[in-house]
């Protein structure tokens, strides 16, 4: 891990916190990764950001609480803003929802929705980022509706939006996610990109990829 998820780390550990740190060396990560085939192939072609976005669905799924990216700090106590609930998280931007900080019951009915989604639509969709996919199925699709759900706003969870010097947190502000891009750095990306296309689609997309030096 990168110096910053250690200093997140430590940083909740010392707020008196308690966390679980997920790895390889768990064997549910193992039979998870196995039993999609999205996140198998992902796996295989090093797309591990992508992995991620579907592994912390099924964590959720098993234990319930809230999950954090490891590069996300923690200000005030969130848990308050989720009593009461069954599925929460905020937005990242104006457009679209963020994955860094989810909040998830066990049973949330929205939860499953978006593992199934994984799981297998996916393959018909031509998303495949984790906050455009949660954007549109709880916003556009309307999964919000489905059980007790709140969609905070930006400076919620987010508030940190890469200013280059002098940052300073909105009072409302409970999470710092500090944004740091590792999947767009991911090669590969072309099989993301042409998943739900048909033969003649994703020959144009790899050669376009290829070719012309377009990603």
């Amino acid at each position: 891990m990168p110096p910053l998820a250690h200093a997140c780390i430590d940083d909740w550990s010392k707020q008196g916190y308690h966390y679980r740190l997920w790895t390889e060396s768990d064997q549910a990560i193992n039979e998870w990764v196995d039993s999609c085939a999205f996140a198998k192939v992902c796996y295989q072609k090093k797309l591990y950001a992508f992995v991620s976005d579907y592994l912390r669905l099924k964590v959720l799924q098993r234990d319930g609480g809230l999950y954090l990216d490891t590069d996300v700090t923690i200000r005030k106590d969130p848990f308050p803003l989720f009593s009461g609930l069954q599925f929460s998280v905020g937005y990242e931007n104006q457009d679209f929802l963020g994955t860094a900080s989810i909040y998830a019951e066990k049973n949330s009915r929205i939860l499953a929705a978006l593992i199934d989604f994984y799981e297998s639509a996916i393959w018909e969709s031509p998303l495949y980022i984790g906050p455009q996919i949660l954007t549109s199925l709880l916003v556009d699709k309307g999964l919000q509706e489905l059980e007790r759900c709140k969609l905070y706003p930006v400076e919620y969870f987010y508030g940190y939006q890469q200013e280059p010097m002098n940052f300073v947190a909105p009072d409302n502000s409970y999470l710092i996610h500090w944004f740091q891009h590792s999947w767009g750095r991911a090669p590969g990306l072309v099989f993301l990109k042409s998943k739900h296309l048909g033969f003649w689609g994703r020959l144009y997309t790899w050669q376009k990829y290829f070719f012309r030096g377009r990603s």
